[in-house]
């Protein structure tokens, strides 16, 4: 993670203004949903293991139906320590890991892991790396797909609220789904499905599940 990205999102971006930002361009909604429908989709067995890389706040909480961890025992992970304790007062007791998926600490087997828009920030080839070695039968990743006439993650026309206003200067890198596609063969990752969700200024929030190599 550049120096510029991973200050921002450990010490300049508040939560109040990163909610605000995501809920006002549709992709908090559009992605909790992704989340929802994937572990619908794949129907993991009683008990099994479920990291959400990049959790965030947890406003995904606010948005997906109650209950559809139950059963399961998940793990949500974050960089920004400040993060995760807001999604611990939405989810009390909820087990939070304070990671960096580039230099992870998080140990394997996961039946199945969802990483949402948090690889745009990062290498994305390590972070995939780490995912792959948590042995996972699932993998989930939501990427941004932009019109052709947006060539940034963040919408130059947009005014970003409060400390949101450090990805003006501190851009995440778009990712593109041929090279992601290519990488996660190597790793042993098959794509299963493709979901695209339209958000606002004519982006995409893409939906890849992906079946791991130890199913």
């Amino acid at each position: 993670m550049p120096h510029s990205l991973r200050h921002a999102w450990t010490s300049s971006v508040t939560a109040l203004d990163y909610e605000t930002h995501m809920a006002a361009i549709g992709q908090a909604q559009a992605n909790a949903l992704h989340i929802a429908d994937f572990l619908a989709r794949i129907s993991p067995p009683p008990a099994a293991r479920v990291l959400i890389a990049g959790a965030g706040t947890g406003q995904m909480f606010t948005v997906v139906p109650p209950g559809i961890f139950d059963g399961l025992r998940p793990v949500f992970s974050d960089i920004n320590p400040a993060f995760l304790a807001c999604l611990r007062q939405r989810v009390p007791g909820a087990p939070c890991v304070a990671d960096d998926l580039e230099h992870s600490a998080l140990r394997g087997p996961f039946f199945a892991a969802a990483a949402v828009l948090v690889l745009e920030h990062i290498d994305w080839r390590k972070g995939l790396d780490t995912l792959a070695r948590l042995a996972l039968a699932h993998l989930f990743l939501v990427i941004q797909s932009n019109p052709p006439h947006i060539a940034t993650a963040v919408s130059p026309h947009r005014t970003l609220p409060g400390t949101m206003a450090a990805f003006s200067s501190s851009h995440p890198n778009l990712m593109h789904k041929p090279e992601v596609l290519a990488h996660l063969a190597t790793l042993g990752y098959d794509l299963a499905q493709e979901d695209p969700r339209p958000v606002a200024d004519g982006k995409v929030m893409l939906g890849l599940s992906f079946r791991g190599c130890c199913p």
